[in-house]
């Protein structure tokens, strides 16, 4: 299986290179859009990603729907990483394809509402106490292990 990272205006360059090192040890592709800050040239991300973006495949999109419809042409079932009402447990999620793109949204905002209607389905981390979410990075980092062990 061949798994993809999209970062969807992402706002802090910290979470974007922690990202970008994690797919590297994972064996990803990130692909950035909106105003997310660029793996190659921002000087907080590379900081972060300690060069692990010379490992990992980085592509640029300035809207999510160029990015779900360039994945959706490489036969990619794109999952957006949300909490809804209508999102699938990540334990309890069943890939429908070989190839898994996962979008992952603003730390504040979350996943674009129209984002949210492009995709093939949503899928959360189910918490177990009060928090309702956690940083993005670190819900990257799990949905990339997770999915890598299917």
């Amino acid at each position: 299986m061949h798994n993809l990272v999209i970062l969807e205006n992402i706002r802090s360059a910290y979470n974007v290179g922690n990202i970008v090192r994690t797919a590297d040890s994972l064996g990803r592709e990130v692909w950035i859009v909106g105003y997310t800050p660029s793996p190659l040239t921002h000087p907080k991300v590379l900081k972060t990603s300690l060069w692990a973006e010379q490992n990992v495949e980085i592509k640029q999109f300035d809207f999510s729907h160029d990015a779900i419809e360039y994945a959706k042409n490489l036969w990619y079932q794109v999952i957006a990483a949300e909490l809804t009402d209508q999102a699938i447990d990540l334990g309890n999620f069943q890939p429908e394809k070989e190839h898994l793109a996962i979008i992952f949204g603003n730390e504040v905002e979350g996943v674009l509402e129209h984002t949210l209607q492009e995709v093939d389905a949503v899928v959360k981390i189910p918490m177990q106490w009060i928090k309702e979410s956690m940083n993005v990075w670190q819900s990257t980092a799990i949905f990339m292990r997770a999915l890598r062990q299917r």
